[in-house]
C-alpha cells in the first residue's frame, strides 16, 4: 500500500460521525390553511427516516408576533401525524421550525422549515341577466365569522371576470369593491355570449375566492 492510500485510509476511518454529512429529516405540512368551520383535521407527514428504527423529530408552529402554537412530532416509526385546526387558531404566516431530529444512534439530522398560512374563509357568489345587448352582473361577498360559525356580507375588493366560451383564460372585466351589504353591480353593453365569474382578492386575514360560473 502505497504511503498516500494509506494515509488517504486513516483519515477517512478517522473521520467522526458528526463530521459526516446528516441525513435529511423532512415534514411536510399545508401551505394554504383556510379556516371555514368551527374544526378542521390535516394531515403531516415526515419522512421516513425521521422516526426509523426508534428514531424521533418535531417542529414548533411559531407565529411571529403571537409565538408557538403547538407542534408535530413523530416517533417509533409514524410518518404521518394529524394537524388540528380550529376556528379560533391566530391567524398569518406560520413557520415549522425544527425543534430536533435524531436517528436511532441519537446522531442528528438535519430538517426543514415549513411554513403555513392560515386564513378565514370567504365565499363569492354571482348573479346576471341581459337586456337585449346589455348584461348586467352583481356579485356578493361573504366572510366567515369565528363568532358565529357562520359566513356574513360585508364590504370587500374583488373583480368581476370574463372568459370567451371555449376557451380557458380568464380576464379582468372590471375591479370593485362591493358595499356594506357585500353588493356590487355594473352593466355593460356587449352582445356576444360570455362566461362571467366574480373574484374576491387574498387580504390579510382572509384568502382570495372565486364564484361560480354563469353564462349571458
Amino acid at each position: 500500500m502505497t504511503a498516500a492510500l494509506m494515509l488517504a485510509t486513516a483519515a477517512l476511518i478517522a473521520t467522526p460521525a458528526s463530521a459526516q454529512t446528516a441525513a435529511a429529516c423532512t415534514l411536510t405540512a399545508p401551505y394554504r390553511v383556510v379556516i371555514g368551520q368551527p374544526y378542521k383535521e390535516f394531515k403531516l407527514s415526515a419522512s421516513s427516516i425521521c422516526s426509523l428504527n426508534g428514531g424521533s423529530s418535531g417542529w414548533d408552529l411559531i407565529h411571529p408576533s403571537q409565538g408557538s402554537q403547538g407542534g408535530a412530532y413523530f416517533i417509533s416509526g409514524t410518518t404521518q401525524e394529524s394537524w388540528d385546526v380550529y376556528d379560533f387558531h391566530t391567524i398569518g404566516l406560520h413557520t415549522w421550525r425544527p425543534s430536533g431530529a435524531f436517528d436511532s444512534g441519537s446522531n442528528p439530522l438535519t430538517q426543514n422549515t415549513v411554513k403555513s398560512d392560515i386564513r378565514l374563509a370567504t365565499a363569492a357568489w354571482i348573479t346576471s341577466k341581459r337586456t337585449s345587448d346589455v348584461v348586467t352582473l352583481t356579485g356578493t361577498s361573504l366572510l366567515y365569522s369565528t363568532a358565529s360559525d357562520s359566513y356574513f356580507k360585508r364590504s370587500a375588493k374583488g373583480a368581476f371576470q370574463f372568459k370567451e366560451r371555449g376557451t380557458t383564460t380568464w380576464k379582468g372585466l372590471k375591479a370593485v369593491t362591493t358595499n356594506s351589504a357585500g353588493v356590487a353591480t355594473m352593466s355593460y353593453r356587449y352582445s356576444k355570449t360570455r362566461d362571467y365569474r366574480f373574484v374576491l382578492y387574498t387580504t390579510p386575514v382572509s384568502w382570495d375566492q372565486a364564484s361560480a360560473t354563469t353564462t349571458r
